[in-house]
């Protein structure tokens, strides 16, 4: 573990201890001991998410039971400072990392501690009422989040092609060839399923503009002369909720994509709809043109990813929704590569508490070139509590 990380983690839990500790009538950040306070003007807040997955996972030679990490949506925490600088200007400043344990791959062992921390914000934003806003430093490009547009409630938890990764990140893949004794590791599943969601997080300076009639525009100026644009909306007609983006990127150096790929341009999106009676739709999808160096094989890796839904307050706990999810991915490490995936599954938010749980069943057949891999499902369940 790095220094930085060490020093993160006791900073963090030493202002998480102090925070706990406060008495119940102190609603006001500000008015908490000076460990988390930067100043008598910032109002600071911790907050974050625990999330997990669990259940069997059969790879066509054995079914093996995990507790994992959710790959679809990480465990977090974070500081968040918001301040005036006038009547219209406003400064936010956002600290936040992830926390990484358990992984999937059905070979570790059960007790593997695989551990980590990975810087996901490190900002300072500065907003005008009527300008818009422009971050500066780590965080989510413009086009980050134009793949993940949901209205299930709860169902980014969980769903089947909702992040960059599958639920199941590090699974192993397997093929058994005709007459060998042992089955070989042809990859792991993420290596066949991309959502294309922008570019991710990254160094960057981004503008937005303010949001009219739902609408919204930014752009990102990235490190190694990279770039995205994108646009966001969300509203309703006619008591139809509507929420959907979309993004284009370019990506110069690959940004560590690929030792073979220069760069890429990248065009992705989304749309998701809920009607009144509870029914809804999403669709996602999104496309690469590599430049490849010379003799590398030419690539243009797409993703699409519909699914259908249904939700209603059945109990006072909080919405459940059903929903039906169908991705393939094609061409994502390797030329010819294929992926299959669907997905079945209940999710139930626990509104008291600011919890989503999900349960259900995967199922994912991949092709690549040379290989027979075998096809992989989960049956299981997980949540993300959020604090």
């Amino acid at each position: 573990m790095t220094k930085l990380n060490k020093a993160l983690m006791a900073t963090t839990a030493i202002a998480f201890a102090s925070g706990l500790a406060l008495p119940a009538v102190a609603q006001d950040p500000s008015a908490a001991p000076g460990v988390v306070k930067s100043s008598n003007k910032m109002k600071l807040r911790l907050y974050g998410q625990v999330t997990r997955g669990f259940g069997v996972i059969n790879d066509g030679e054995t079914s093996t039971f995990k507790q994992f990490r959710n790959g679809n949506t990480s465990t977090r925490m974070g500081i968040d400072g918001r301040g005036k600088v006038t009547k219209d200007v406003s400064l936010r400043t956002r600290v936040e990392y992830e926390i990484r344990n358990g992984s999937a791959n059905q070979f570790d062992g059960q007790g593997t501690d695989d551990g980590g921390l990975v810087i996901r914000h490190l900002d300072a934003i500065f907003s005008h009422k009527r300008l818009g806003a422009v971050w500066i430093g780590r965080g989510d490009t413009a086009a980050n989040g134009t793949s993940e547009k949901n209205l299930l409630p709860g169902g980014s938890a969980g769903r089947l092609g909702g992040s960059t990764h599958t639920l199941l990140t590090d699974a192993v893949i397997l093929s058994k060839a005709s007459g060998t004794a042992q089955p070989a590791e042809v990859d792991t599943l993420s290596r066949f399923f991309n959502s294309f969601d922008g570019l991710s997080r990254r160094q960057r300076i981004r503008y937005d503009t303010p949001t009219i009639a739902g609408f919204k525009i930014g752009a990102s100026a990235i490190d190694q002369q990279s770039w995205d644009v994108a646009g966001h909306y969300a509203g309703s007609f006619g008591g139809i909720k509507i929420a959907a983006g979309v993004g284009f990127s370019h990506a110069a150096g690959a940004l560590g994509r690929s030792a073979t790929v220069q760069d890429f341009n990248q065009l992705n999106g989304s749309v998701s709809v809920l009607t009144p009676f509870g029914l809804g739709a999403t669709m996602s999808g999104g496309k690469q043109w590599l430049d490849t160096n010379a003799g590398a094989v030419d690539r243009t890796p797409y993703n699409i990813n519909p699914s259908i839904f249904y939700t209603g307050k059945w109990t006072e706990i909080g919405p459940t929704g059903i929903e039906y999810s169908f991705q393939r991915s094609g061409d994502i490490s390797q030329d010819g590569d294929k992926g299959t995936g669907h997905s079945v599954q209940i999710t139930q938010v626990l509104a008291n508490t600011g919890t989503d749980t999900f349960v259900g069943f995967r199922y994912f057949d991949v092709e690549r070139n040379g290989t027979d891999p075998d096809n992989l499902w989960f049956v299981g369940a997980g949540f993300r509590a959020r604090f």
